[in-house]
């Protein structure tokens, strides 16, 4: 890694969002006031951490705005990501530097956020539905059987996210991904990370999705729980049908796999079937503070 610029004595959040308990969901840093490091010593910090994100709070541009984002895998910068925009917002509140409901901004745009004690959402982007793909070929590079319906499509809230559905939760576990060949699908068809999932209706009316997420085109095997395409898979699943009276709730349960089981509660409103907003939150647990170590004089 390259040596860090003078001010990386720069303070440090660590937690866990869309969590289910203690070492649960996806882990997140936070590096607050981070202005003064570059994009070669944010992504050279992100890949020494090699989590699947690592946001970086710098400051916003637009002064309704509680902070600009800046949101990097060990690979790639992206323009927005679920739960680096969640975990921010639950770090910001923390921090005494956004009230309960607010602005941040990020590559897409600013985007809304709520913060409720251990809670936090997001409003994504608006939903858009991309090309469909062969459904075969993926399912192959996943080791997995893809089911007839919805369409194999990429869908995007943010990010484009491939939904590839199949039978049941059985052949969800059983995904096998081939990194290589899934790396080179996602440049080729332009998606950054494919959704295998399967859908069910649970008895209080919600519709439940169990997924796993892989990524190689941006530099992540798997992830634990993925908040980008959790909005895309609502909003996939909204342009089916699912749901009533123009809206759709859902929870989404992934990671388990991974040991790092988590959650994501999942709200489209989709008017006449076509999803219009797309909101997606849990729950954020503390882990650890820190400090990145200056460099010696």
């Amino acid at each position: 890694m390259p040596p860090l610029p003078p001010r990386a004595g720069l303070r440090m959040s660590w937690v866990d969002v869309f969590a289910t308990g203690p070492l649960s969901g996806n882990p997140l840093c936070v590096v607050l006031d981070a202005d003064a490091w570059d994009e070669a010593h944010m992504q050279a910090v992100a890949a020494e951490l090699g989590l699947s994100e690592t946001v970086f709070v710098v400051a916003p541009r637009e002064p309704a705005a509680a902070a600009r984002l800046r949101i990097f895998t060990p690979a790639v910068e992206l323009p927005m990501a679920g739960h680096p925009v969640v975990g921010a917002a639950w770090v910001l509140h923390q921090e005494g530097r956004m009230t309960g409901r607010g602005l941040v901004e990020t590559g897409v745009g600013p985007l809304e956020v709520r913060v409720d004690a251990q809670v936090a959402t997001m409003v994504q982007a608006r939903p858009e539905m991309g090309a469909e793909v062969d459904a075969a070929e993926v399912a192959a590079a996943c080791g997995v059987t893809a089911a007839t319906a919805p369409a194999a499509r990429v869908w995007s809230t943010g990010v484009p996210q491939l939904m590839l559905p199949v039978a049941d939760e059985d052949a969800v576990a059983a995904a096998r991904p081939d990194g290589r060949a899934l790396a080179a699908l996602g440049r080729r068809d332009g998606w950054l990370g494919v959704s295998v999932f399967a859908v069910r209706a649970e008895a209080d009316g919600r519709v439940a999705a169990r997924v796993r997420h892989f990524a190689p085109p941006a530099g992540v095997l798997e992830d634990p729980v993925t908040g980008s395409a959790a909005g895309a898979l609502g909003a996939c699943l909204a342009h089916a049908g699912m749901g009533a009276d123009g809206s759709l709730e859902m929870i989404v349960r992934q990671g388990q796999e991974m040991g790092r089981p988590g959650e994501v509660a999942v709200r489209v409103q989709a008017p006449g079937g076509v999803p219009e907003r797309v909101r997606v939150g849990g729950m954020v647990l503390p882990v650890l503070r820190g400090r990145f170590v200056p460099d010696a004089p």
